[in-house]
């Protein structure tokens, strides 16, 4: 029988995050295994009161037993933060680098998962698993966050290789630069199959190195004559290493502000990743105790979200500080698409406090991104020479731009596809394959998933407001009591207490100007009313909002 491997995207493939893919094929018994790589979550655009969302797992669920184990690249959202829905539906080993594992068992205990249910395996770079008819070899790449890895596999149908998340930067923070030897050497054995990340595509200089990025950071903070506030991505070790070097160097103490980062230098600090000295830091409420000028406050929130540390900082609604225009503020990250409307809002607030600011738009070199620029994926490309390549981690732009760019390099099977489109790896080549279900499940605040039509009357109630009515009326509608007419979200309403007593006026004069009528022609009063009051907002305010009368009989 001809080897072959089935390649099902499940996520990150036309969209930016939620990263999820999954490798099928049989061993030499004729036993059918399934490999999860990566498992990550996305974040909904808009607040609808969603958390997270993930991957649509209906495929893996039908494979069941099949699914041999999840094998994660690093520790970011992105790539790990779905594992706890997934493990809801299957009980499956977890493999990847400690500090990913620490980060998912931070997950796993959030979920309320027991311990003693988990199956977490650390794999390190050089070390190799077999499982079912895959041999994985984890292989060392920098990235922003510590222990990032590619990772080599055999298949039946031949060597694949997936990047994760990857950079060249030749002096990271950590100490840890990619292992071009060894991606050479596997290039050297014959690669099938390479699948890439595609997120930085549209970048065509080389890529910063994190040394810059602490030179330029320390020239601002030594400069800084006052409090510095620095927002950077919670799980960017690297730049945390830089932080506590440079904060020992100038003489400020660090204060953390935002629970995010909080629980990564909790997980960074046991594994070695990060040695800051004991007196480095200070809590929150000792802010107040120490001149400006000693102090460096990291906060977490770089997109600006409602109830970050950093959006509160801008507001001047955090408990903790309050920061002037004597403060110098550092925003040590990029805008994510999709949150620039935010992001642009918070600096705004910032600028109205008279700090001085700096962005990696007025001053790049206050951010480097741990993503691979074009000409950083081409390098990859040449290092394992693939003979067929499958762009990863993007939209249907940056798939499609970056899989140009294995084109033009010489590779000649070259395929980009969506979520749900599968592909077979075989003698053939790189073919179409299996079709799967593929979408999003939303997870609102609370941990439940919400379906889309529960989403769209979200979106409804957002656009319309709501009216709720309540009033006990006889059966001959000539008596009204206890009405009470409660409006939300309503356009157009300054005082909300006039608004509703004055409809409230309006209603009972109608019950008993036509309830009568109602009664004699056995009619529902709760239908006219709302009918009723469906007309008169749509001509009054120019909505018509989400309506719920209830009537109660004397």
């Amino acid at each position: 029988m001809e080897s072959s491997v089935d390649v099902v995207p499940l996520g990150g493939l036309g969209e930016v995050g939620m990263n999820c893919l999954a490798l099928r094929a049989v061993d030499a018994d004729g036993e059918l295994s399934v490999l999860v790589l990566d498992c990550g979550i996305t974040f909904p655009e808009e607040d609808l009161g969603l958390d997270v969302i993930h991957p649509d797992f209906r495929w893996l669920e039908e494979q069941g037993d099949k699914v041999r184990a999840i094998v994660l690249t690093h520790g970011h959202e992105d790539h790990i933060g779905a594992v706890p829905y997934l493990l809801r539906r299957l009980k499956l080993p977890v493999y990847g680098p400690a500090h990913a594992l620490a980060l998912v068992r931070r997950r796993l205990d959030e979920h309320k998962v027991a311990r003693s249910a988990v199956d977490l395996r650390t794999v390190a770079p050089g070390e190799q698993l077999t499982i079912g008819p895959f041999r994985i070899e984890p292989v060392r790449v920098a990235h922003s966050i510590a222990q990032a890895t590619a990772l080599c596999i055999d298949t039946p149908a031949g060597v694949i290789v997936h990047s994760g998340d990857f950079n060249f930067d030749p002096a990271p923070s950590d100490g840890e630069p990619t292992d071009e030897s060894r991606l050479s050497e596997i290039g050297d054995r014959g690669v099938a199959l390479l699948m890439s990340d595609s997120t930085n595509i549209d970048r065509r200089d080389e890529g910063g190195a994190e040394s810059i990025v602490k030179e330029r950071l320390s020239e601002l903070i030594s400069a800084a004559p006052g409090r510095v506030v620095v927002s950077l991505f919670s799980s960017n070790v690297q730049r945390l290493i830089s932080l506590g070097q440079i904060a020992s160097a100038v003489g400020r103490k660090i204060c953390l502000l935002g629970r995010s980062l909080s629980n990564h230098l909790a997980v960074a600090t046991p594994l070695g990743l990060l040695d800051w000295p004991s007196d480095l830091m200070i809590a929150p409420e000792q802010l107040s105790s120490y001149p400006p000028s000693e102090l460096l406050v990291l906060a977490g929130g770089t997109q600006g979200e409602s109830a970050a540390a950093m959006t509160r900082l801008a507001e001047g609604s955090h408990s903790s500080l309050k920061i002037d225009s004597g403060d110098t503020v550092i925003l040590s990250s990029r805008i994510i698409p999709g949150n620039e409307r935010l992001v642009s809002r918070m600096i705004s607030s910032l600028l109205r406090l008279g700090v001085s600011l700096h962005t990696s738009r007025t001053d790049p070199a206050v951010h480097t991104s741990g993503h691979a620029t074009r000409s950083e994926q081409a390098k990859m490309i040449k290092l394992l020479r693939p003979r067929h390549f499958l762009p990863l981690h993007g939209t249907l732009h940056h798939l499609r731009a970056h899989g140009a760019l294995a084109s033009s390099l010489g590779v000649s099977g070259v395929r980009v596809v969506e979520n749900g489109h599968g592909l077979c790896l075989s003698s053939d080549g790189l073919t179409d394959g299996l079709r799967v279900p593929a979408g999003r499940v939303h997870i609102a605040r609370g941990g439940e998933g919400i379906d889309e039509a529960a989403i769209g009357q979200r979106r409804w109630l957002g656009r319309t407001g709501v009216v709720s009515l309540a009033a006990a009326i006889s059966v001959d509608c000539l008596e009204v009591r206890d009405l009470s007419l409660q409006c939300e979200g309503l356009p157009g309403i300054s005082d909300r207490d006039k608004f509703e007593a004055d409809w409230e006026r309006r209603i009972e004069q109608l019950i008993l100007r036509d309830g009568r009528r109602w009664h004699k022609n056995d009619s529902d009063p709760a239908h006219k009313i709302r009918a009723f009051l469906r007309n008169r907002f749509d001509h009054a305010l120019g909505v018509r909002p989400a309506l719920h009368v209830h009537i109660f009989e004397l």
